[in-house]
């Protein structure tokens, strides 16, 4: 197909007996590539009588190699649009390359839909936070390449930044945020870092292998945001109807389970290893959600809540 691909592109006219003395097949096996090519890739072949021949009807660059299916078409388009999560990083250009150079391959039929079910097709992910192109590539080339890197990191609410130096065991997009998480050596535990509040990263020489004990799907499974902090917390909240049906048909942690009551609520149970961000979710349910455990989470809840009301 290749060469008969080349052949019209020349515009020299091939014809079957012509093709099939040259490739030592039969004329009925040339002329069923190029019916594939013509129904199945969606090539602009056309048969031109007083030359004997087919040719091209329109220029055509390349040769289609991707025989693509309706839902590998939809699988592309939506890879497509979230690829805009990736917009102001560095894996941004090769991403938009590596898709450019999939959509050359496509008949232009399929170009075509792509397009269009990319514009009906949108993805919202959370609040972006600005990261320097540079920093993040200097972080993922610490962790690609197993290699401690040093950097200065103001905590929200710190005055001014500190030096840190960290083995670098995992970067993740959570909500539109860049995350490093690894071996700080400073406080001789894993930690994890938002990168916006890094600057002046550094790489060093010291390379380091990654503990067979860390796992970044347990280490963020016990997390119900990106925080993890060793330990695990049985958290039980209520939650009153009507809302318990919006809780109840949305899976918010991998461990959860749900308890059905007679008056319509729920209680959903989580393994947590940190109270932070399940606090700030709790509070946003307002008075539809009551924690009933642990007593560390109630007594955090109860004293925020009458520091808002203070404020009214």
């Amino acid at each position: 197909m290749l060469r008969i691909h080349n052949l019209l592109k020349s515009g020299s006219y091939p014809n079957c007996s012509k093709l099939a003395r040259e490739m030592e097949v039969s004329s009925k096996t040339i002329s069923r590539d190029i019916d594939f090519m013509r129904d199945r890739m969606m090539l602009p072949i056309e048969y031109q009588p007083d030359r004997h021949g087919y040719f091209y009807t329109r220029e055509v660059h390349s040769l289609p190699t991707i025989d693509i299916s309706e839902g590998e078409l939809l699988a592309l388009s939506i890879a497509q649009k979230a690829m805009d999560h990736y917009k102001g990083t560095p894996f941004e250009r090769p991403l938009s390359n590596a898709l450019a150079k999939l959509a050359a391959s496509l008949p232009d039929t399929i170009t075509a839909n792509l397009t269009e079910l990319s514009e009906t097709i949108s993805f919202r992910h959370g609040r972006l936070s600005e990261v320097d192109e540079t920093l993040l590539q200097e972080f993922t080339k610490a962790a690609l390449e197993k290699r401690e890197i040093s950097f200065q990191y103001k905590k929200l609410g710190a005055k001014k930044a500190e030096t840190r130096n960290l083995l670098p065991y995992h970067l993740t997009n959570f909500l539109g945020k860049w995350y490093a998480i690894g071996w700080d050596e400073k406080r001789q535990a894993i930690r994890t870092f938002l990168l916006n509040r890094a600057s002046a990263a550094k790489l060093g020489d010291r390379s380091f292998t990654t503990p067979g004990s860390f796992s970044p799907e347990d280490y963020l499974g016990s997390s119900f945001g990106i925080y993890s902090p060793t330990g695990k917390r049985k958290v039980s909240i209520r939650f009153k109807s009507p809302v318990s049906e919006y809780i109840e048909e949305n899976t918010w942690h991998p461990s959860q389970k749900i308890e059905s009551r007679k008056d319509g609520s729920i209680v959903i149970h989580f393994d947590l290893g940190s109270l932070l961000e399940v606090t700030s979710w709790i509070l946003s349910w307002g008075p539809n959600a009551q924690v009933l455990a642990p007593k560390e989470l109630k007594e955090t809840i109860k004293r925020t809540a009458n520091e808002v009301a203070a404020l009214y």
